[in-house]
Order: structure tokens, then C-alpha cells, then sequence
């Protein structure tokens, strides 16, 4: 120790030298001095403003430096003084433990109520200043085991900016401009004051071991007088508690002794019974108060405890960041805090005796006038001797129920003081606990536990190893084992019973198996409680094993000796993965309900089968390893054995994983987004295993337990969908064959009594319905994350320690500074994945569950699925911002800028846009209907927000903007009525029979089935022409595939009828004149005799 000392004392001396002579040149007065005198210096305003600023920071540094003098001169005493008074704490902590212990209620035996209260009183006010003292001596300690890493950064820190000052005193300028004498002086004072802080902070470093023995005498002596005057408190405590005990039990025998002397008189006796009832419940609140008082002396130590540990965690944690010395204190902070059991029905006890207390004060009213009381209740009896007797006692006992009263009050106030105190305390205590559990779980997920995995951990791991396991008393923690299990011996005997039971009913539950499996496929045995009776049974079948593990965790937490209580949780936990997983193997076995229920191909179930083993025997190794370790978080460092099986377990796990994930059988159809999930998953054990070799072993130990309650989430939720997909494809296959047996309802019935499950009967899952099977998975999506979310509920509370991670910052509105946190960033991307997959199935969910209800058109409920996901994606992106830190007043004009820039850059595209919404809600075209646009004609096959595509008649598809369609004419030629008018012009020879060729045209049309009977067809003579007679022929017809084919039909049959008639379709004749070079000319007649026409061959 005295080396220390002198060490300390040569540096004081040689720092004070060293500051001393380079600070002679300043002072303090002088600064003063030319700071008052700055205004008579008549320096331009600019000039004296500066001037100013550099002598006022002038006067601040050379006002540190002596403050830190004189820090150092007071450590030079403290550590002057440190041997002695550390000598001094030790022989008083040798004296207060070698005394003899006091006995408080033998030496205050016959002290009174009152003097024990004032004695309790000043107790607790002694116990409170050496808390305080006590906190003192924690935060010197806190303070010493710090301080090597505050000092080091920050002598850095000021080793670097003297580095600064020098260069800067040594050339003297700033760019151009030479320094003036009152910056060379603040440099020059700046540079002290560093120097000075850094002699302090070497001088503390030299006597730091010797501040840190100080303080650990400090505690151990305060701890142990804290100790003992908590133990006299709970002494005097006690014998306060006896003293109002015996004084309730005192006015209980007395008042009974006033029932035995009332003899028979029936008015006597109820009023000393009413006086006994009071003082009976005088004695159960003076219990109640006791026990009050004692429970608040201890909530009040816990409370203490917590306040100290939380106010000495703050600095450990800023100081500390991410060591291992601060994952050990952490460690043993956490197990220090206090297992907190509070009175729930506290609340209602305090209600309760308010109550009480009301209807005592009511009392208290009718007895405050004795001699009335008595008139009252002497009214009726006869006047005489003994009436002056009876009125005699009931004045006593009327005078002693009042006192009897006051004291139950006074009793009743401190009762409630003691509870309203405790529940006060106990609700701090409760806060505080979970927010300091809090702050240690955070802190211990995020900083390494231990060091990273590197070649020289692997090097001096067999030896560790060696060590881990000689150190482990074998012997002595079996035998705790045994004996746990021995005090609950009496529960091998209902756990034999059930074993026995069950082997006995095994053989009837595997047959009753067999006959639900054989009951599959046919139509009038099979139902849709088949598969959850054999999910039943599978998992009565594997609770066997799940009963043993838990009766032995059970027992041994019972036990609770040593580490049988954290042998007990892993016994526990492998029972739940044990049903899990054995009764996912039960039903993929051969012939089992994967097979023959769910129609999954054999192949695939035998792959699974294998791998499901494999993976519930990892999985049960994973759960010993993580709640064991777990369980002691202290000794994570030095556990090479956990670390070894934990590197194996999630090794082990991402490969079966792997298999699991992209064998063949189960990503022949698999989506890519599935696929990917299905990537992430596998590798998350793989970065358990990074963040373990990292050093981060006890986070990879959360996470592990985490993700293995995640796989049984998964395999029960793959068993629901398979279960929900199969009662589906049950009720479609029995509504298509009711549906088979109204159409044969004629027919006979045969092959229903049939022994073997026909083609016909087999479940067909292309029938189910797709809208109820994608609903009924939404609802199973939305449990499914539900109970994932319980499951990493407590560690998602965690992320909040990346508030401390600060990546930038931004500017708000009033120019303060916003930092961004890497947990913002997180945010972001959490909400832009929620708006992703919120904008694509939001829309469809909501078209499942409401617009397919209501009595919607197809383009009015597509236009609110894409306004509800333009609103969802718009929300997203404005709430990503606002989570990156980009207030509102700076995004509603990026928002304008936006707006603007895109409504003049983009104008065509806003106006689809536009047109789009008013094409869906006003429905000028609907999905079908035969448009013309233009020189466009065809059918409407799908309407977009942007553009319309259009079908035409040579079955090529056409995009159409939607601004065509209300800026252009359009006709639309089904838009209420498919009714449409067909006109076919004919013209007859000018020597037909009109009335005749009137009546062949509208026999024709009125013949023809696709002509409308109503309008009725009409033909109309209109015009002559050169060589015709121009008619009319209009008709109307229903659809419009209707149009060219009645037009076919209708024009063959007047054809046919005309030549019949023989009435001429009259052409346009030409005659041809043949001319010569002489000027003649000859008019060509047909000839009558044409040879070619007779089929003659002209000869030569």
C-alpha cells in the first residue's frame, strides 16, 4: 500500500511543477483584470465580441486547472488517509463481529408502547443514514473498477488535442492571419487545463487499487452494521408487535370478565357482548398490523437493495460497454435481484377496513353521550333498585365501549398507514424490479458473455474441459438428485398407474386407429371428425414418454436443492418437446394419418418420418443444453461443455433443417418467396452459431430456446392446415356427390353398400372451395403469428437497447438535433415489409371476407381493393419517413414538390389514372360488353387502373388507355340492353313484283329463330337507284353474336326464295362499243348460241 502512496505522491509533485511553471504566465486576477478592461480598449464591435468570447474561455480553463488542483490535493490526503482508515474499518468490523449479540427484548423488556415506537422510530432513521453511507461506498467502489477505463480514454482523448494546441501555438496563424495574444492565451490556458486533468486521472490510476480497498472495507463494515441494525429493527419490531398483542388480549380478558359478571340480565349481556365482539376484532387488526409491519420491513430492505443496484448500474454500463467484466457484474446483479411475491388482495383489505371504520365511527356517535345512551335504553324497564344497579353498569360498560372505540380507531388509522405504505412500496419495489430486469436482460443480450471462439480458446479448451469436469462434485449432485426424488416418492405411485394403464389400453388404441384409417375414402363411414379423433389418439399414444419427463422435472423441482431445480426445468421442457415431436413421428408413420388422411405420397412421408426423428432427438439435446445454461448465467465463461453441444445442437439443426426445407419431395411446386422464407430459416441457426463463436453465448442460448419453441409452433401449424384442408376436400366431395345422386335420382342406386372405396369416392381436393380454403388459412396465418409473437414477446422488448445505437442525425423544425437510431432503421424496414405484404393481401382479405358478401360489381370492388392498396402503400411510405427521422413540415412539401413535378412530367399517366377510377365507379364499360372505339371494335376483357385491354374479333388483345375511353366517343354496345338493330339492304330488278318480293323478305326474317318477334321486323322501300329498287330489310335480335349470323341466315333464305320466284336481284349492266382506227364502231350483243356457254370445244 505505502508504495502506492509515495508513487501517487512523486506524480502530484511532478504534475503541480509541471503545470505551475507553464501556467506562471497566467493567472486568474490577470484575466479578470483584462476582461474588466476589454471596453476601454475601443475595439471595433466585431473585434471586442471575439476578444471577449476567447477571455471568458481563457478565464474558464485556467478556473479547471485549479479545480483540479485542488482534486488532487484532496486525493493526495484521501489516500494519506487510506491505510489508516482502512485499518480503522477493519478492526471495527472484527469488533462488531466478535461482540456478543444484544437481545433487544430482554434488555427493553419493560419499556413501554411509546418509548419502543420513538426507540423503532430513531432505529430506522440510523439504518437509513448508513444506507446512504452504504451507497457511498458502493459508488467508490463502482467508481475504482471504472475507472481504469474512463482514465485511459480519456487521457487519449487529451493526448490528442494538446497534440492540436502545439501545433497550432507553434505555427502561430490561422490560415493567413496571425494569432492575437488573447487566442495564443486561451490556447495556451486550454492546454493546461488538459495537462492538468490528465496528472489527476494518472494520479487516481496510480492509488486507484488503494480507493477500491478503501472502499470494500467501507462496504464490508457498513454491510455488516446495516445487517445488524436491520436485525435489531425486526427485534424491536417484534417485541412491539408482543406489547400490543398482550395489550389487545388484555382488553379481550377483561371484557369477558364483564360477561361472566352480567349474570342473566339479557340487557347487560348483549351490551358486554357487543363490547367483546370489538375487542375480539381489536385483536385480529393488531395481528393484521403486525404482520403489516413486518412485511414492510422487508419490502423496504428490497426496495433499498434495488435502489442501490440501479443507481451503481448506470455508471458500471457507460463505463463498462461491452466487456466481459460487465457481462460478470451483470450476471450477478441479475441473480441478486429479489424473487418478488406481493397481496394481491391488498387493494380489497384496505376498501374493506374503510368501510369498517365508517360503521365503527357511527358507533362511536351513539355512544358519545353515555347517560342518553343508557335513558334510551333503560326507557322501557321499571323504576326500583334494580334499575339504579342495571343503569350503574351500563354506564360502565357503555364508557369502556367508547374507549374501547377510540383505541380500535387509532388501531384501524395505523392499520391502513401500514397497508396504504406497503402497497405503495410494493409498487415501486415492482416497477423498479421489472425495469432494472429489464436494463439487465438488454444489456446481457447485446454484449458478449464470453470471448470469441478463437484458436487459442480451441488450444486451451481440452484443459478447461478437464477442469469443468473435475470440479463438478458427481457424487454429491447425485445424491441431491436421489434425495429430491425420494421426499416425493409417493408420486411413483399414480405415474406406475398411469404407465400401466396406458400399456394396458395401447393394443385397443392402436386398433381403434386401424379402424378410423380404414374407414377413409368411403362415402358413408368416412367424416370429418376421423382425423382429429386419430390426432388424439397419436398424441394419447405419445404421452407415456411426456408423462415420465414432466413427474420427474416435477420432483425435482420440488426438490429444490441445488441444481435439481434447473435439472427439473430440463426435464420439463424435453416432456413438451418430447409430445411434440413424438406424436408428429406417430403420425408419419407408415400407414399413418399423413398417409391415408392428409394423401400425402409415401415417399415423401418416409423422408419426413426419418427426419422428424432426427430432429426431436436435436431438439430434446438443445432443450437440456439452453435450460441449464440459462439457469447459471455466471459460470457462461468458463462452460466448455455447453458450448461444445450448443456448436453441435445448431450445426446439427440447420441440416436437418436444410433437408427438411429443399429436399425434392417438398420444393417441386414451392413459390420463390417460400423458398426464400424457407433459406432464412435454415440459416438462422447458423447465425446462432456465428453470434456463439463471436463470444455472444448467452444471447445464441435465448435465441435457441426461442427457435425451438418455434419449430413445435410450426409442425402444429402444418398439422392444422393439413387437417383443415382435408375436412375442405371432405365437404366438396360429399356436395358433389349429392349433387351426382339428384341427377341420378332415376337411376338405380347401386354400389353405395360397396366394401372397397371406389375412383369416384376418393377425396378430390380440386373441388374444395378455394374462397372458404383461403380464408380458413388467413385465420390459421393470423393464429399462427399470433402465438409466434407470445413466443419472442419478451425479446422483442430487448431491441430497445439499439435506441443507444445512433447512426446520424437530422434537423427537426426548431433546428434540434434528431438522432437515428439503428433500431429507426429496423422500424423502417419492418414497417415496409408490413406495408408490402399489407397492399398485396389486405385487398384480397378483404374482398374474401366483405365486397364477395355485399352486392358489388366486379369493377367496383376492384376499384376498392386498389384504392385500399394505394392508401396502404402511401401510408407505408410516409410512416417509413417519419420513422427515418423526416418530419412532417419537410415532407408535405416533398409531397407538393412531387405532386407538381409528376402532374406536369407524368400528365398522361395521372390522367389514366383519373379516368381509370371514373371508369370503375361509373361503369360506362364493364368486363364483357362489346365496345367500338374508333375504328376498335371488340369485347372488354379486363379494366386496370392505367389502361383497358380489348379482345377484338381476331382473338388479338388490345391495351386501350383509360383516357380514350371518357375523352373519346365511345359506343358501347351492351351497356344496358344487348338488344341491337340489324339492317341488310336489297335491291330488286325494276320489273320484280314489289308486293311479292315485300312478302318473300319478311317471310324470310319471320322464319328465322334469332329474330326478335317484338320489335317486329319491317322492310321499307327507301330510293330507286340506276337499275334497282332499293329496300329496307330491318330486324332486331337479342345478343349480339346474334347479328352475323342471323344476317347469314336470313340472306340465304331470301336468295333461295327470289330464284323460286323468279325474281331478279337486279345488277349494274354495262354496254361495250368496239372501235377501229378508221373511226368505226360495233356494239358487242351477247350471243344466243355461245359455244363455251353449250360446253362446246371451238374447232380450228
Amino acid at each position: 500500500m505505502k508504495p502506492n502512496v509515495l508513487l501517487v505522491l512523486c506524480l502530484s509533485f511532478l504534475g503541480w511543477l509541471t503545470v505551475g511553471q507553464a501556467s506562471a504566465a497566467l493567472n486568474v486576477i490577470e484575466v479578470r483584470k483584462n476582461l474588466t478592461d476589454l471596453p476601454s480598449r475601443k475595439l471595433p464591435e466585431a473585434e471586442q465580441l471575439a476578444t471577449q468570447q476567447l477571455l471568458e474561455q481563457t478565464l474558464a480553463f485556467l478556473e479547471t486547472v485549479e479545480r483540479n488542483e485542488q482534486a488532487q490535493q484532496q486525493l493526495q490526503q484521501q489516500l494519506l488517509d487510506a491505510p489508516k482508515q482502512i485499518s480503522e474499518a477493519q478492526q471495527a468490523l472484527q469488533k462488531l463481529l466478535s461482540m456478543p449479540q444484544d437481545d433487544p427484548a430482554k434488555r427493553l423488556a419493560q419499556a413501554s408502547v411509546s418509548e419502543l415506537e420513538s426507540l423503532l422510530s430513531e432505529r430506522n432513521q440510523q439504518l437509513r443514514a448508513l444506507q446512504k453511507d452504504l451507497g457511498e461506498a458502493n459508488s467508490l467502489i463502482v467508481t475504482a473498477q471504472t475507472r481504469p477505463e474512463r482514465a485511459q480514454a480519456e487521457i487519449s482523448n487529451n493526448q490528442n488535442r494538446i497534440q492540436e494546441i502545439n501545433a497550432l501555438l507553434k505555427n502561430a496563424k490561422e490560415g493567413s492571419k496571425v494569432f492575437s495574444s488573447e487566442k495564443t492565451d486561451t490556447l495556451t490556458a486550454e492546454l493546461l487545463s488538459l495537462e492538468s486533468k490528465n496528472n489527476l486521472r494518472r494520479a487516481e490510476l496510480a492509488g486507484n487499487s488503494v480507493l477500491q480497498e478503501l472502499g470494500s472495507n467501507r462496504r464490508d463494515l457498513l454491510l455488516t452494521k446495516v445487517g445488524l441494525q436491520e436485525q435489531e429493527i425486526l427485534a424491536l419490531q417484534s417485541l412491539l408487535n408482543e406489547k400490543r398483542q398482550a395489550d389487545s388480549e388484555k382488553t379481550v380478558a377483561e371484557l369477558s370478565l364483564e360477561v361472566s359478571k352480567a349474570g342473566s340480565d339479557s340487557l347487560l349481556l348483549r351490551e358486554s357482548g357487543l363490547n367483546l365482539k370489538l375487542s375480539d376484532y381489536l385483536l385480529t387488526i393488531t395481528e393484521r398490523r403486525n404482520q403489516l409491519t413486518q412485511r414492510n420491513l422487508l419490502v423496504r430492505q428490497q426496495l433499498d437493495s434495488v435502489q442501490q443496484t440501479d443507481q451503481a448500474l448506470d455508471e458500471q454500463i457507460n463505463v463498462l460497454q461491452g466487456s466481459l467484466l460487465l457481462a460478470k457484474i451483470l450476471y450477478q446483479q441479475k441473480q441478486s435481484l429479489p424473487q418478488l411475491s406481493f397481496d394481491r388482495t391488498l387493494a380489497d383489505q384496505i376498501a374493506d377496513t374503510r368501510l369498517y371504520q365508517f360503521e365503527l365511527r357511527q358507533l362511536r356517535d351513539t355512544v358519545s353521550r353515555p347517560e342518553e345512551y343508557v335513558q334510551n335504553a333503560l326507557k322501557d324497564a321499571p323504576p326500583g333498585d334494580e334499575q339504579i344497579a342495571l343503569r350503574s353498569s351500563l354506564l360502565d360498560l357503555v364508557r369502556s365501549r367508547a374507549e374501547l372505540l377510540d383505541r380500535l380507531n387509532r388501531e384501524l388509522n395505523a392499520y391502513l398507514s401500514e397497508s396504504i405504505t406497503l402497497q405503495l412500496n410494493q409498487k415501486q419495489l415492482q416497477s423498479m424490479t421489472e425495469a432494472l430486469r429489464l436494463t439487465l436482460d438488454e444489456q446481457m443480450f447485446w454484449i458478449p458473455s464470453n470471448k470469441p471462439l478463437d484458436w487459442d480458446w480451441f488450444k486451451a479448451a481440452p484443459t478447461r474441459l478437464q477442469y469443468q469436469f473435475s470440479s463438478v462434485l458427481w457424487s454429491a449432485e447425485v445424491k441431491q438428485v436421489w434425495q429430491s426424488l425420494a421426499k416425493q416418492a409417493w408420486a411413483f405411485i399414480p405415474l406406475t398407474l398411469l404407465l400401466l394403464l396406458t400399456a394396458w389400453k395401447r393394443p385397443a388404441i392402436l386398433q381403434a386407429l386401424r379402424n378410423l384409417h380404414a374407414d377413409i375414402g368411403h362415402f358413408r363411414r368416412d367424416s370429418q371428425l376421423h382425423t382429429p379423433r386419430a390426432l388424439f389418439l397419436n398424441l394419447v399414444l405419445a404421452l407415456p414418454g411426456a408423462i415420465v419427463l414432466a413427474s420427474l422435472g416435477f420432483m425435482l423441482q420440488a426438490g429444490n436443492q441445488g441444481h435439481t431445480l434447473e435439472i427439473g426445468q430440463a426435464f420439463w421442457g424435453m416432456a413438451k418437446v418430447w409430445l411434440v415431436f413424438y406424436c408428429a413421428y406417430r403420425i408419419l408413420a407408415p400407414n399413418g394419418v399423413a398417409l391415408l388422411h392428409f394423401r400425402w405420397p409415401r415417399a415423401q412421408v418416409a423422408f419426413l418420418q426419418q427426419n422428424v426423428r432426427s430432429l426431436g432427438l436435436v431438439a430434446l439435446l438443445l432443450t437440456v443444453i439452453v435450460t441449464v445454461a440459462e439457469a447459471q448465467p455466471a459460470a457462461l465463461s468458463e462452460d466448455v461443455i455447453g458450448i461444445a453441444l450448443l456448436m453441435t445442437s445448431l450445426i446439427m439443426l440447420s441440416w436437418i433443417m436444410g433437408r427438411l426445407v429443399f429436399h425434392r419431395y417438398s420444393s417441386d411446386s414451392t413459390p420463390v418467396f417460400r423458398r426464400l422464407i424457407g433459406l432464412v430459416v435454415v440459416s438462422l441457426p447458423l447465425l446462432f452459431t456465428a453470434a456463439l463463436v463471436s463470444g455472444y453465448y448467452y444471447t445464441a442460448l435465448k435465441l435457441s430456446g426461442r427457435l425451438l419453441d418455434t419449430l413445435s409452433l410450426v409442425l402444429i401449424w402444418i398439422l392444422l392446415e393439413a387437417v383443415l384442408v382435408r375436412g375442405l376436400a371432405l365437404a366438396a366431395r360429399r356436395l358433389a356427390w349429392k349433387r351426382a345422386q339428384d341427377a341420378k335420382q332415376n337411376q338405380p342406386k347401386e354400389g353405395l353398400d360397396g366394401e372397397v372405396a371406389t375412383d369416384d369416392m376418393l377425396l378430390d381436393i380440386s373441388q374444395i372451395n378455394a374462397q372458404s380454403l383461403r380464408l380458413a388459412r388467413l385465420i390459421l396465418l393470423g393464429l399462427f403469428f399470433i402465438s409466434l409473437y407470445w413466443v419472442w414477446a419478451d425479446l422483442l422488448s430487448l431491441f430497445a437497447y439499439l435506441d443507444n445505437i445512433t447512426l446520424y442525425q437530422n434537423v427537426d423544425a426548431n433546428g434540434a438535433a434528431l438522432p437515428i437510431s439503428l433500431r429507426d432503421v429496423l422500424d423502417a424496414g419492418f414497417i415496409i415489409l408490413v406495408t408490402f405484404a399489407l397492399a398485396r393481401n389486405l385487398p384480397g382479405l378483404l374482398e374474401v371476407l366483405f365486397l364477395s358478401r355485399l352486392n358489388l360489381a366486379q369493377g367496383s370492388a376492384y376499384a376498392t381493393t386498389t384504392l385500399l392498396s394505394y392508401a396502404i402503400s402511401a401510408t407505408g411510405f410516409v410512416t417509413t419517413l417519419s420513422a427515418l427521422g423526416v418530419s412532417w413540415d419537410k415532407l408535405q412539401w416533398l409531397v407538393a414538390a412531387l405532386s407538381v413535378g409528376l402532374g406536369f412530367g407524368l400528365q398522361e399517366i395521372f390522367a389514366n389514372f383519373v379516368s381509370g377510377l371514373i371508369i370503375l365507379f361509373e361503369r360506362p364499360v364493364r368486363i364483357g360488353d362489346v365496345v367500338t372505339i374508333g375504328n376498335l371494335s371488340g369485347t372488354v376483357s379486363r379494366i386496370r387502373i392505367r389502361a383497358t385491354t380489348i379482345t377484338d374479333f381476331d382473338r388479338k388483345e388490345i391495351i386501350v388507355p383509360n383516357k380514350v375511353f371518357v375523352t373519346d366517343q365511345l359506343i358501347n354496345w351492351s351497356l344496358s340492353d344487348t338488344v341491337t338493330r340489324v339492317i341488310i339492304k336489297i335491291g330488286v330488278a325494276y320489273e320484280t313484283d314489289l308486293d311479292l318480293a315485300r312478302k318473300l323478305m319478311l317471310q324470310a326474317v319471320q322464319e328465322n329463330p334469332r329474330v326478335m318477334r317484338e320489335p317486329a321486323p319491317i322492310v321499307l322501300f327507301l330510293g330507286i337507284s340506276a337499275s334497282t329498287f332499293d329496300h329496307e330489310l330491318r330486324f332486331h335480335v337479342r345478343e349480339l353474336g346474334d347479328r352475323n349470323p342471323s344476317t347469314d341466315e336470313v340472306l340465304n333464305r331470301i336468295v333461295l326464295s327470289f330464284r323460286e320466284h323468279n325474281i331478279e336481284m337486279a345488277f349494274n349492266q354495262l354496254d361495250i362499243f368496239v372501235k377501229n382506227l378508221k373511226g368505226q364502231e360495233q356494239q358487242l350483243v351477247s350471243s344466243q348460241s355461245n359455244p363455251l356457254a353449250d360446253d362446246q370445244v371451238p374447232t380450228a
